[in-house]
């Protein structure tokens, strides 16, 4: 039992905790850089999918149509998704001839939306975004300035940053994110991310290949077949998609659950993706996505175990039980009493609570429905 106690908590520490340690001692020896600001601007084509968007489709289009860009070489093709409110209505009344818009009767799914997408895209790069975000002004420019032909880039992930209602930018980033942000842009430097984000980033239209259409997290799986051959899928926190956090902790709770669902998702359909002959980011992919979704069957494990060896007497074991049981209980504790979240570590402890309990529950959504497609 003792073994697999320990090694249930340095697998955890390794995912936590030694990784991010692998990541900042391997970044020391990384020097080169693939921007070129010398490339020169071409036609880049923006993807939208879209599904009852009327809430925000104005201001995003005028958004992506407004970027510091060569206006002639923007081309947007927005792809709605059987929307049941003024989305379409709005989209047509912009009239702007750089929009092209693909009307589905059925409701298919953002993956299906896609596909269909990319059919209408001659370009040789396309911007990927989503309605909710707002876009900063050089985005496109930056994206596009890593795609030179000695670069081997097929992928490069902007960064979603959140502030508040107000438009207070510098309240964006928590801690957790911060950890997010240097492992992904770490990640970039050595060997590639496994992984972008949804919301905006760029890729070279060749390296597309079409997806399974009840696909959950195609931000990871187009990236990943793209660097399929050895491309290089990077990060570049120049370019930005503002968000406004939800203050609905429902809604909140459902998204991240779908988010990891689909994470089983990914790893179930492409486990030749874990071991060294299956792509040429399988470490990334292990060490970042996978060792994730171990961690809470991990704690699970190695309190059951302390606790049967904390009954027949060890007071070690005891300690050891009453220290995982209290880090299990930070979430529900600071949910409870948020004015809890001032003290940094337990707002830190929280946060990595909350994502190994919604692993837990997007398990149990994978097991239960996995092929659910549905957009909320």
């Amino acid at each position: 039992m003792n073994v697999v106690i320990l090694v249930s908590l340095l697998l955890i520490g390794y995912t936590f905790v030694g990784y991010p340690l692998y990541l900042y001692a391997k970044n020391k020896r990384v020097k080169e850089s693939r921007l070129n600001w010398k490339y020169p601007n071409r036609e880049i084509s923006v993807l939208l999918i879209v599904c009852n968007e009327a809430n925000y489709i104005r201001e995003k289009v005028k958004n992506i149509l407004s970027l510091n860009y060569d206006q002639d070489r923007i081309r947007l093709i927005i792809v709605d998704d059987a929307s049941e409110d003024s989305t379409v209505e709005i989209i047509e009344s912009i009239g702007d001839p750089r929009i092209t818009l693909v009307k589905q009767k059925r409701r298919s799914g953002k993956a299906a939306g896609i596909n269909l997408g990319m059919n209408y895209i001659n370009s040789e790069l396309v911007m990927l975004v989503d309605a909710r975000q707002s876009i900063s002004a050089n985005s496109m420019l930056n994206l596009a300035s890593w795609f030179y032909p000695e670069s081997g880039v097929v992928a490069v992930s902007g960064e979603v940053r959140f502030r508040k209602e107000d438009g207070d930018e510098s309240s964006g980033m928590d801690a957790y994110q911060r950890y997010e942000k240097f492992i992904r842009s770490t990640e970039a430097k050595i060997n590639g991310v496994p992984g972008v984000s949804g919301a905006l980033y760029m890729l070279k239209r060749d390296s597309f290949q079409s997806i399974p259409e009840d696909t959950i997290l195609d931000d990871v799986l187009i990236p990943m077949v793209a660097s399929q051959n050895g491309g290089w899928v990077g990060f570049d926190d120049r370019a930005v998609a503002w968000d406004i956090p939800s203050n609905d902790m429902d809604r909140e709770k459902r998204r991240k659950t779908r988010t990891l669902n689909g994470n089983y998702q990914l790893l179930f359909r492409n486990l030749n993706w874990c071991i060294p002959s299956g792509h040429p980011l399988w470490f990334e992919f292990l060490s970042h996505k996978v060792s994730r979704l171990t961690a809470p069957f991990l704690a699970i494990i190695a309190l059951i175990f302390s606790g049967i060896l904390a009954i027949d007497g060890s007071k070690f074991h005891l300690i050891l039980t009453v220290l995982i049981t209290a880090t299990i209980l930070t979430y529900p504790i600071v949910s409870f009493a948020p004015f809890l979240q001032k003290i940094k570590i337990l707002k830190i402890l929280s946060s990595f609570v909350a994502l190994n309990w919604f692993n837990l529950l997007g398990f149990i959504d994978y097991v239960i429905s996995g092929k659910k497609t549905s957009w909320k």
